[in-house]
């Protein structure tokens, strides 16, 4: 039985040595009340920069552009296995998203801990960005 594979992207937004970290919403299927980074799902004949724009319109209500891919990843899930990328993008205008902050990337250590792949990819890249 072959696993399905999702294809995702994260996307890693700074201000000073803060990071903009989004909270799941506390009926979320995987990770509720998680904080993490704003993230994507790419849909078929998508590619990255038009996935890291629907991020940055649908979810915060910005216009984001692409700096730097940052890290990859794996992670199998309860019914799928997880690919995801980690980019940095600069933000031009302020989150729409009703719950967002500026925060350290050390912050996002209990979103790791509860298996958010995205926060995970955050602390062990921490060294190489910024």
């Amino acid at each position: 039985m072959l696993i399905p594979v999702k294809h995702s992207v994260a996307v890693m937004i700074f201000n000073g040595d803060k990071v903009l970290s989004v909270r799941r919403p506390d009926d979320d299927d995987e990770l509720p009340g998680v904080w993490g980074l704003p993230a994507g799902t790419l849909r078929p004949s998508e590619t990255i920069k038009d996935l890291i724009g629907r991020i940055g319109r649908d979810k915060l209500g910005v216009d984001l552009t692409l700096v730097r891919k940052v890290a990859s990843g794996r992670q199998m899930r309860r019914l799928y296995l997880l690919q995801m990328e980690l980019w940095e993008a600069f933000m031009a205008g302020s989150p729409s998203h009703p719950n967002w902050r500026w925060a350290a990337i050390d912050s996002l250590r209990p979103g790791a801990e509860a298996g958010s792949l995205c926060c995970t990819l955050a602390i062990q890249t921490k060294s190489r960005i910024g």
